[in-house]
């Protein structure tokens, strides 16, 4: 059975403001001091996946911007385009129902573009046996990952676990979590029994389409039908018709939550979202005073906090517990604890008249 790869590169990234902008946002910035994210996510699943059959959807608006960061790395036609963001409900039930028609049988693997991953070997260990489950059940498989510390930033997957069984690898999904608050995500932690979401889900095409079928028959209906004429001239516009009327659902919340069947494997490598400035941080190393930094900065009893220069000295006197991010033309300081409401942030910027900033 054929496999391929759908990474997913079309948010906007509004939580990594300032470093994260409408016009290039996280998937298309270096989380590590190397290549963007997207470039680092394609390299590492091509050595899994031939690049003949990875694909990339992302917003019309970056289509250039993804032709120019991946070069060559992916065939130009296996960019798909969405006219608007409808989240992963949209983004999936687009790219999953397009590829079953064209090529009718396989599986397939969707995977986000801002992801940072250690241990390249372990992770591709995982997507391996997420591809194997998928060629002998009809169920959809995600990829969860050992909590290292009780994230509130993250989803969490609740799993069977039998301790009596001993660790597996492969277990059965009871139910999804959202954000939890920090003594919720200390219980889930000491449990054992919960994953972090990676937000990885593999299967075969026509489980997808079932899924989508049965627990999003809006996006069913409507894309089909805009589908249906995948090779008119017409197609374009009737596929931006059809945007227009999906739902604004996550897949997680339209399909995954409601499948009764669905399994989890246990990833066994570094992994981080990279959804806030805070985790941002945190791929940088802290020095002795808990300080990630980036960029030019001298602290006098500055501790536990995120500095990141892009051009200037940044200096600081007696703060603890703050992100401090400078840009060309932005410099944000906000403490770490706000760092989820940077998105509604960027929003209040908009409504008050410094929508060039974002």
């Amino acid at each position: 059975m054929d496999q391929y790869a759908v990474i997913m590169a079309g948010g906007a990234g509004l939580r990594l403001w300032p470093l994260s902008r409408e016009q290039r946002p996280k998937q298309f910035i270096s989380a590590d001091g190397t290549g963007s994210m997207l470039q680092r996510t394609i390299e590492r699943i091509t050595e899994l996946i031939p690049p003949d059959k990875c694909f990339v959807i992302t917003n019309h608006n970056y289509a250039d911007l993804t032709q120019e960061v991946l070069g060559n790395l992916i065939p130009r036609q296996n960019i798909i385009l969405e006219p608007l963001r409808k989240n992963t409900g949209g983004c999936i039930s687009y790219a999953a129902l397009l590829l079953e028609r064209r090529f009718r049988k396989g599986s397939v693997c969707f995977i986000p573009a801002d992801s940072y991953v250690g241990n390249k070997q372990e992770y591709l260990k995982a997507i391996r046996l997420a591809f194997k489950e998928c060629s002998s059940s009809s169920t959809l498989t995600v990829i969860g990952v050992n909590p290292t510390y009780p994230a509130i930033g993250y989803g969490y997957i609740n799993i069977d676990s039998d301790p009596s069984a001993g660790p597996r690898q492969i277990s059965r999904v009871r139910q999804f979590k959202e954000k939890p608050d920090a003594e919720t995500a200390r219980a889930y932690v000491a449990s054992g029994q919960y994953l972090w979401n990676s937000g990885i889900v593999a299967g075969s095409l026509q489980a997808f389409k079932n899924g989508i079928q049965q627990h999003m028959q809006e996006h069913f209906h409507i894309l089909s039908e805009a589908l249906d004429h995948l090779d008119s001239p017409s197609f374009h516009s009737l596929i931006e018709q059809a945007y227009t009327r999906l739902p604004d659902l996550s897949f997680d919340n339209g399909v995954l939550e409601h499948s009764s069947s669905l399994l989890a494997v246990k990833g066994d490598f570094d992994w981080d979202d990279i959804g806030s400035l805070e985790a941002f941080g945190r791929l940088t190393g802290c020095d002795s005073s808990g300080n990630a930094v980036r960029g030019s900065h001298i602290g006098m009893d500055t501790r536990d906090s995120v500095i990141i220069s892009s051009d200037i000295l940044i200096a600081s006197i007696g703060l603890s517990d703050m992100m401090i991010i400078q840009t060309k033309d932005v410099i944000l300081v906000c403490p770490k604890e706000r760092a989820q409401d940077i998105k509604a942030f960027v929003e209040y910027l908009k409504h008050a008249g410094y929508g060039d900033f974002t």
